[in-house]
């Protein structure tokens, strides 16, 4: 009885995700891309680079002279969670602005997640070294986890962090029970793949922030941290974490009280200002 019910939250659950939007498969086609950005001062571009386990897919707009910003999603996620920003007229006057479908989503999708954080910002080291100068890295949720393992372990190709409401503390994270047996088959075949891949990092997220935390004091960059107290997946006290974490650099916190989790959408001014504050 208790398969069966399991069962039947697992088919509802999948059926909803995959109906949200094309935010979480990420699979946003040229020509949706060119009407939404349709009257902007520029189109994105489609880029591609391979890595030693697949080919990773980004998004780039702006003038190529400007200081580059790059925009790395959470769980699941695409890079059109970000679509907004491409087209923000104050961040493209001042920033070159690049948004990345992490391994496992989107048109990365190709074998599946990348299960370590390592292994998450060795994704991003080919795109880091393409740019002219260090990089701005914006995270939101486990994105942000992703931004600070390349802070920490390619130093030099970053400027600066924009955590937005980023799992970052190995102790706040949630059992998440029902994942295990969504690793699994037969339930494992009833969710979306892009879910799959969702489930697949976030199993070992608790232990790899564990392995993570000693190694916060070889970040050299300043960072700005945003988060809401009402954020239901993320606990507010994430932010005061990453604040300890980072005392040995120049640290902006930007917490709102009635803020949830989703602040790319609700409040994306705060990112803005965010990236403005990170880049000074």
């Amino acid at each position: 009885m208790k398969f069966r019910k399991l069962t039947i939250i697992v088919i509802s659950l999948g059926v909803v995700v995959a109906g949200v939007s094309s935010c979480l498969t990420g699979r946003m086609n040229d020509t949706d891309m060119a009407a939404y950005f349709a009257g902007g001062r520029y189109l994105p571009k489609r880029q591609f680079y391979q890595t030693p386990n697949r080919k990773m897919h980004y998004v780039e707009v702006g003038n190529e002279t400007l200081p580059p910003v790059l925009f790395v999603h959470g769980s699941p996620g695409s890079w059109d969670n970000f679509k907004a920003f491409l087209k923000d007229t104050l961040l493209l006057n001042r920033f070159r602005l690049l948004a990345i479908d992490r391994p496992g989503f989107g048109f990365s999708a190709q074998n599946g997640a990348a299960t370590t954080l390592k292994a998450q910002a060795e994704a991003l080291l080919p795109i880091l070294k393409q740019q002219r100068q260090p990089v701005v890295l914006v995270g939101h949720s486990y994105g942000g986890s992703v931004i600070v393992r390349a802070a920490i372990d390619y130093p030099q190709y970053v400027k600066a962090l924009v955590i937005v409401a980023g799992s970052v503390d190995a102790d706040l994270e949630p059992s998440n029970w029902y994942r295990y047996p969504l690793h699994y088959p037969p339930l494992r075949w009833l969710i979306p793949s892009f879910f799959r891949s969702s489930n697949d990092e976030l199993l070992p997220l608790r232990a790899e922030l564990t392995k993570m935390a000693p190694n916060w004091s070889k970040i050299r960059c300043p960072a700005v941290i945003i988060q809401g107290k009402k954020d239901v997946f993320v606990p507010a006290d994430n932010a005061k974490f990453a604040a300890k974490k980072l005392k040995h650099v120049r640290v902006t916190t930007i917490f709102k009280n009635d803020m949830n989790h989703f602040v790319p959408w609700s409040d994306p001014n705060l990112i803005v200002d965010g990236i403005l504050r990170a880049a000074q």
